[in-house]
């Protein structure tokens, strides 16, 4: 019986052989098979598992066979125990591989079809993938140790104190960094669009990790913190669709009340008459110290500033010879003085020579 059984290491050795071979063999067909399948039905799960296998390395399919052929070979508990350990940090390395390469294909996949029109979304793209991966090596890393025997309560812990000790000393850049973040996630404004910022106003250039770039419009580049612009109050041009317009016609004092009412009408008339505008109403609505006042307020049907001004300059055009023809003039501002006739008696001191005469401050006691 002892000369029928083959060497144990000879054994052990065509198990590891013949184990990579069916490893690669089942790789091969699994990846072929399931992407001819995934070309013909759409499942992001087929094409999940191709991935993962694809990524699968070449070490650790011969160290899974190398593993299954050490089990044929006798040997002692202490040298079970190590091979094992040794496999399992293995695996972990293989499983931070696949994690990683999941994560990132997730992340892409999510958000990378917006960066065509947000081209800042390549910056939190990389942030995200770099975060990611920091916390899923401190995960497998913590996991491994703990299951090699090793206590992880006190890496924990300093962790923890180097952690908060980290983030205290580089609070201003890591509020600035998470602020980029939920700039490009949340988009109060993206690359392209015409913003202001309190008093300042430009179009945003970049939008950076750390800084937000607009171009002003006398032609300087203006730098914004993120975590500043985050606590600020944004209006964004780019967001507009239509423009309210609101102004105001100052006729004088003097005016008949029919030529008020007549310039209402031709205020009405001339602005309902314009394309690419929504009249909504115009009202005397005002009886000023110096004039009285008429409001219009109406919508222009677009959001470039170009076509509103040459709309309500062709407004201004035609209401100024609209009161010409009715001899309707503006306001402007005057002030009236009414002077009462009064008696003044006035005394008249005689002027002192040098000399001869009293000092002035003797003659006014």
């Amino acid at each position: 019986m002892r000369n029928i059984l083959p060497n144990p290491y000879l054994l052990a050795l065509g198990v590891s052989l013949l184990s990579y071979l069916l490893i690669l063999g089942l790789k091969f067909i699994l990846t072929t098979r399931i992407s001819r399948f995934t070309g013909k039905v759409k499942n992001k799960w087929d094409g999940i598992v191709v991935f993962t296998i694809e990524k699968t390395t070449q070490f650790f399919m011969a160290t899974c066979a190398l593993y299954l052929g050490f089990n044929f070979v006798p040997h002692n508990k202490k040298l079970n125990y190590y091979v094992d350990k040794i496999f399992f940090i293995i695996l972990m390395w293989q499983v931070s591989i696949w994690s990683y390469h999941l994560m990132e294909m997730w992340i892409t996949a999510t958000l990378a079809r917006k960066t065509r029109s947000n081209p800042a979304l390549a910056n939190s793209i990389s942030l995200l993938k770099l975060l990611g991966r920091l916390v899923l090596i401190s995960i497998l890393f913590l996991f491994t140790l703990s299951n090699l025997g090793i206590k992880i309560t006190t890496i924990i812990a300093g962790l923890g104190v180097g952690g908060i000790a980290v983030a205290l000393a580089l609070q201003k850049i890591l509020g600035d960094l998470f602020s980029s973040l939920s700039i490009v996630l949340d988009k109060p404004f993206m690359v392209g669009d015409f913003i202001i910022i309190d008093t300042y106003l430009g179009e945003v250039q970049k939008i950076g990790l750390k800084t937000t770039r607009l171009k002003s419009l006398t032609g300087e580049q203006l730098i914004f913190s993120n975590s500043d612009l985050l606590g600020a109050r944004i209006r964004n041009y780019k967001r507009m669709q239509e423009r309210r317009i609101v102004f105001t016609l100052s006729l004088p004092h003097q005016i008949e009340t029919e030529k008020l009412q007549t310039a209402v009408s031709l205020i009405t008339a001339i602005t309902r008459s314009k394309r690419m505008i929504r009249f909504e109403r115009c009202h005397f609505f005002r009886i000023a110290p110096a004039s009285h006042d008429i409001e219009t307020v109406y919508w222009v049907l677009s959001d470039d500033y170009n076509i509103y001004m040459d709309l309500h300059q062709e407004i201004l055009f035609e209401l100024k010879r609209a009161f010409e023809a009715e001899e309707i003039s503006f306001a402007y501002p005057t002030q009236t003085i009414h002077m009462l006739p009064t008696e003044i008696s006035m005394k008249s001191a005689p002027i002192p020579r040098p000399g001869r005469d009293k000092p002035v401050d003797s003659i006014i006691s």
